[in-house]
């Protein structure tokens, strides 16, 4: 529940500093901090020794879940740009003609 009010702050915000200059240059320090934060994730499961000690069990249902939740998001996400996105992208070109 903390985490999405946090979005919902941060959306409000990003929002509300829109037309701040200094913030429309994240993007960089956002792909930097997500990568740092997957190369500490990768570092705390490595030393985890239970966890470790456990991959084969749970391997194989901890990869379909894996591919399970890639395989959903690329097909919603794919919907979600042919609903909304190509057609305003017709109508825009429409108007060119």
């Amino acid at each position: 529940m903390q985490v999405l009010v946090l979005v919902l702050i941060g959306m409000m915000a990003g929002y509300v500093l829109r037309h701040v200059e200094i913030l429309k240059k994240v993007s960089v320090s956002i792909t930097v901090t997500t990568c740092v934060m997957l190369f500490m994730l990768g570092v705390s499961v490595g030393g985890n020794k239970e966890l470790l000690s456990n991959l084969g069990d749970y391997g194989w249902q901890a990869l379909l879940l894996c591919c399970a939740g890639l395989a959903g998001s690329i097909l919603f996400t794919m919907l979600i740009n042919r609903l909304f996105f190509n057609e305003a992208e017709k109508k825009g070109d429409a108007g060119n003609e």
